[in-house]
């Protein structure tokens, strides 16, 4: 049964919720073990360098990671928790799930310190069943609860503190010789000496991962986190001069206990590396639980229910179990060698994606941004590109691995479709994306290879909306936006036009609608739509995506209404599409035949980038046509039948440079256009160009010869079906 954790176990302080457990972690194994062997391999100079690099990382992060928190109620999680905030819990749980096997791995890297240090007081000891008995002291300690294991920690950093004295002490006890600059390398490269070396500076994220037991997480993870830091790096800097001017290279890259020897007072040294090894690793073990119970809290890793559970202490007890098995398995890779440069490249696709998220909300300039820790902008980019960088250089396969695990773990839980229950950073990135390109977009003219249908529908009846639906599904089923504009006060309409804008929005356009009421009580007056009509394409005019095609249908047209329109098109430069129906809409089915007529152009059948008046109704054909499978026609009356050859070669080019279909049926034929329109093709939409003066009889005329569905188009002047 879960427990809320009471008040008085969440009273960790900024020193001893998070300076003293990082401070120990950063100053685990490696410093004794590891930076004598770095500093002989690569000289002084060398290894201060590959020290600064290591550090600028972290440090980097460190900020980052202490502005973030200062600019949101950090709660249990710390850096999923942060990084949740952002980018949501698939964001969270994809950079979180690598940081836990990093930490739960670091726990069997510094268990593997231990045994090195203790084979050097006793080399006849297995050291299979040394790690095993520290391991088991160590998980137990984990555990019980972060509250023993923090009173443990107390004692252990006056032992270490008293172990670094003893090992600077290393300055007067002995013979000083000239620091080397630059060592041989000593068979290995900077690269690979980066990635053994580079998890001695990763404890970092042990104090944001006690953010849940932190009396105030705002305060404590920023100046502890970067405190520890900052003594840390004063530390490995000193200890690189302490190590270059005790020994000589060979000595440092031969002897890896040589600090032993060479300390003030080596047995108090080596007890202090016993102790912060099992220190370092006890920290590991009672961090990462308390990270993957913060995400089983929202369901972001399997069997949640089980890993959410806590003592009535708030100890998260079953996530403590499951990371002592996963502890246990990392202990199989053998050695200290084998597993750090594994840690290094988790720990950097961590790192990445915590600058990451800073430069992301910098970036964005939105007023919620608001640390009371600011960072330069400069800061996080130069994070992340070192983060970055040193993935791609010292584990460019692991690396790879690493992001497949993350875009892997990214893609399982987007596809859960997880509830993120706050507001995130996403949402914000949308927002500016699309603010951008609505400046650049306002800017620019749409170019003809640009051109997709973005409709303005104008209807009074809801069943005129339902009349056009095929139609507008038709026409933006690849791409495209749709405007519904009702006219009249209607319930109905005002129901149907919410209807249809969500099946459109579900469909993946982007869809509005609003409804303009004010028609005059005498709507059958000749011109009563106009002033309505000129308002909604005069205010959409600044629209995002300002429609460029004006859907109309015929039966709630007047003579004085369609002329207006056309004018206004004309003007603001828009298509305008005309529907015109009998007694039933059109229903698409794979059979659905698509004609488009082309005028009689005798006696000059050129082609140019713009056909008058045949563009949008080809492009329109094409779409149409596509829809479910149907069959497009294209097809021409010509008064003098010498023209019929070169009407068809018209025809057959058009074909040919519009990539149009190669199933495109080709008619022409010499006969009156209203005999030609009910005779030649059987259609069940036919697509006319729309004459420059309209008028109501002649288009009924043309659909009633036509049968089934028409529409009447003009082109913007912004469309070419050559393009």
């Amino acid at each position: 049964m879960s427990a809320k954790t009471p008040q008085s176990s969440s009273k960790f302080r900024t020193f001893s919720g998070v300076f003293r457990p990082t401070f120990l972690t950063i100053m685990g194994a490696l410093f004794y073990l590891r930076e004598g062997w770095l500093v002989g391999s690569l000289g002084l100079v060398g290894a201060l360098v590959l020290i600064g690099v290591a550090h600028v990382i972290t440090g980097t992060t460190a900020a980052s990671l202490a502005s973030i928190a200062t600019n949101t109620r950090v709660k249990a999680g710390g850096a999923f928790a942060i990084i949740s905030n952002a980018l949501g819990l698939e964001g969270g749980g994809a950079i979180a799930v690598p940081l836990y096997i990093a930490q739960t791995a670091s726990s069997a890297m510094y268990l593997y310190a231990f045994t090195e240090v203790w084979a050097y007081l006793f080399p006849s000891h297995p050291p299979g069943l040394v790690v095993a008995v520290a391991f088991l002291g160590v998980g137990a300690i984990a555990a019980v609860g972060a509250k023993w294991a923090f009173k443990a920690q107390a004692v252990m950093l006056v032992v270490v503190g008293l172990a670094l004295a003893s090992a600077f002490g290393g300055f007067f006890s002995n013979d000083l010789v000239t620091p080397t600059a630059f060592g041989s390398g000593a068979g290995i490269g900077p690269l690979t000496a980066f990635a053994i070396f580079f998890p001695a500076t990763t404890g970092i994220m042990v104090g944001v991962g006690m953010s849940g037991s932190l009396a105030n997480p705002r305060k404590s993870i920023p100046w502890g986190t970067l405190a520890a830091w900052g003594s840390a790096f004063a530390v490995y800097a000193v200890g690189a001069v302490l190590y270059a001017s005790i020994a000589s290279p060979q000595e440092l890259v031969e002897n890896r206990t040589v600090l032993f020897d060479k300390a003030f007072f080596g047995p108090l040294v080596i007890f202090g590396v016993l102790v912060s090894t099992l220190m370092a690793a006890m920290s590991s073990l009672v961090a990462a639980p308390r990270l993957l119970q913060a995400m089983a809290e929202h369901e972001v890793v399997p069997a949640s229910g089980w890993l959410r559970r806590t003592t009535a202490s708030g100890d998260p007890r079953n996530a403590s179990i499951l990371t002592l098995v996963l502890a246990a398995l990392a202990l199989s890779t053998g050695s200290l060698d084998a597993i750090a440069p594994i840690i290094t490249s988790f720990f950097l696709v961590t790192y990445l994606a915590v600058n990451g998220v800073v430069l992301l909300e910098q970036r964005l300039g939105m007023i919620s941004f608001r640390p009371t820790f600011k960072v330069p902008k400069w800061l996080p980019l130069v994070g992340s590109l070192s983060c970055l960088v040193a993935l791609v250089l010292t584990s460019p396969g692991g690396g790879l691995v690493e992001l497949l695990i993350v875009g892997g773990i990214y893609y399982w839980l987007n596809h859960r479709k997880l509830a993120t229950p706050w507001e995130t950073t996403r949402s914000g990135i949308g927002i500016t994306i699309a603010a951008s390109v609505a400046r650049r977009f306002g800017q620019a003219e749409r170019g003809e290879r640009a051109w997709r249908p973005d409709l303005c529908v104008i209807v009074e009846r809801a069943d005129t909306l339902d009349r056009l639906s095929p139609l507008i599904a038709g026409l933006t089923h690849q791409s495209g936006s749709v405007m519904l504009v009702g006219i009249g006060a209607d319930e109905a309409l005002t129901e149907a036009l919410h209807t249809h804008k969500e099946a459109l929005v579900a469909r993946g356009l982007y869809a509005r609608w609003v409804q303009l009421s004010g028609l005059p009580e005498d709507s059958t007056a000749p011109g009563s739509r106009g002033p309505l009509h000129r308002i909604a394409l005069d205010a959409l005019q600044g629209a995002l995506f300002p429609p460029n095609l004006v859907l109309v249908d015929l039966a709630e047209l007047d003579e004085h209404s369609l002329q207006g329109l056309f004018a206004m098109c004309e003007v603001q430069r828009r298509g305008l599409a005309v529907h015109a129906s009998g007694d039933e809409a059109w229903a698409p089915t794979p059979r659905s035949e698509i004609a488009v007529w082309v005028s009689d152009r005798s006696p000059s059948w050129e082609i140019g980038l713009h056909l008058a008046n045949l563009d949008l109704p080809m492009l329109a054909g094409l779409l149409l046509s596509s829809f479910r499978g149907g069959r497009l026609h294209i097809a021409s009356a010509v008064a003098d039948p010498d023209q019929v050859g070169p009407a068809r070669a018209f025809l057959g080019e058009l074909v040919e440079l519009g990539r149009l279909p190669k199933e495109t049926v080709k008619h022409a034929v010499s006969m009156p256009f209203l005999d030609a329109l009910g005779t030649t093709v059987t259609a069940d939409v036919t697509l006319l160009g729309l004459a420059r003066e309209p008028n109501l009889q002649s288009l009924r005329a043309m659909q009633a010869k036509a049968g089934g569905v028409c529409v009447f188009l003009k082109d913007s002047g912004r469309e070419s079906v050559l393009a």
